[in-house]
């Protein structure tokens, strides 16, 4: 979910987009703990924003502020290869590519939704071959539709409501448009608003997983519509028709984006509290939660367990969340789309000042699609073509 009010990145001027498209600036990865004494960094900006007292280094730092690729790791330049280059498809006045990014491989296309603009929400899908976009035809209407996985044939989105129309989820047949909710409720209560879905599979078994936390648009302050669910992670089992509540808010305060990584081990949600922890927005108990990124180990039956964390954002948040196949991390932050590697050290960004169409918008989500990043930049939609094949399609296939 794009948090709208706190957006702080401050981007480069839509004049150097091209010129810049193809640059990688390549930073010691000692600068990201050690600095001479006296610098001065803000959490209202990048880290390459930050100023110091050595002109080398600030030369360095400034050089990365508008480069689309930033490398603090030579495995970033690997899967980027040396002629990475940003591809604008599609630009907007209005903001239209904010979240899903749910890559149909045997369809090679990337489904994804829109920021919230007047209380809605929209769904259209990219063909990443031609980059043509359309607008499928379901046969339910998608109130709302915001997060979303592709699984076994079928495309899941979340659906965030609306104040008279509960909260769901939706599963899609991309082929013929056949649409049906998979639910809307735990024993008569309303979600707060199902943010972003998984599946996971163990033997001849199928799990779903999903967020549910309050900071659907139909919770704005003055809403007047109280939750009637604490914030959780969600597993829904289809085959003994059964839905529990499996991560609290305890452990993460605001749950947004989930995956898995590809031989499903692993379960990875990311918490979009802010490091100040405004406490009057978004689900509220400030200073309980972190803008974090949390792994657990998903033992036999397919139950988190061993919660750790494996990173901080540093400005704002995290938000979206893919797993490519090598197990690297990658989060949709304000500084752009990051890369860690599976023990939770950052190789790489590609970097929102670089590409942001304004100073009101930041990455929320993107889809891995194959070998292409697909950047849901708000009123502009990039694609990378990168080095390596970072996902394939059978890890969807049950």
């Amino acid at each position: 979910m794009y948090l709208k009010s706190r957006a702080i990145i401050i981007t480069g001027l839509a004049s150097c987009l091209v010129e810049a498209a193809n640059r990688t600036v390549s930073i010691n990865p000692e600068l990201t703990y050690l600095l001479p004494p006296g610098y001065s960094g803000n959490l209202q900006e990048g880290f390459v924003d930050t100023n110091t007292t050595n002109k080398v280094e600030n030369n360095l730092l400034a050089s990365a502020q508008d480069a689309p690729f930033i490398a603090y790791d030579p495995e970033f330049a690997t899967i980027i290869g040396p002629n990475a280059t940003l591809k604008l498809v599609a630009q907007r006045e209005t903001p239209f590519a904010g979240e899903a990014g749910v890559w149909v491989p045997d369809r090679n296309e990337v489904w994804f939704t829109s920021n919230t603009e007047n209380d809605t929400q929209s769904l259209e899908v990219l063909n990443v071959e031609t980059s043509k976009i359309y607008t499928p035809q379901t046969s339910v209407p998608i109130v709302n539709p915001n997060g979303g996985y592709y699984f076994n044939g079928t495309v899941y989105i979340t659906g965030t409501g609306t104040f008279t129309e509960a909260p769901c989820i939706y599963a899609i047949n991309p082929s013929n448009g056949d649409t049906s909710i998979v639910l809307n409720t735990y024993f008569g209560l309303q979600f707060n608003g199902p943010n972003d879905v998984t599946w996971v599979t163990r033997g001849n078994k199928a799990y779903m997983f999903f967020t549910d936390d309050p900071i659907a648009e139909r919770y704005a302050p003055g809403s007047g519509i109280p939750s009637q669910l604490p914030d959780a992670v969600w597993r829904f089992d289809p085959q003994d028709r059964s839905l529990i509540p499996v991560i609290s808010r305890a452990d993460i305060l605001i749950p947004n984006g989930i995956r898995v990584n590809a031989n499903q081990t692993k379960l990875y949600v990311t918490d979009t509290t802010p490091t100040d922890a405004y406490p009057t927005e978004q689900g509220g108990a400030g200073g309980t939660g972190s803008p974090a990124i949390y792994v657990f180990d998903l033992d036999d039956d397919a139950f988190p367990i061993n919660k750790r964390m494996l990173g901080i954002s540093r400005t704002g948040i995290s938000d979206g969340i893919h797993i490519d196949d090598a197990g690297r991390i990658w989060t949709g932050e304000y500084e752009g789309v990051v890369v860690r590697n599976p023990q939770g050290k950052i190789l790489g960004l590609f970097n929102s000042m670089a590409y942001s169409v304004n100073a009101t918008t930041h990455v929320a989500n993107f889809a891995l699609a194959g070998d292409t990043l697909v950047i849901e930049d708000v009123q502009r939609l990039w694609t990378v073509k990168l080095a390596q094949m970072v996902v394939t399609a059978s890890r969807f296939q049950f």
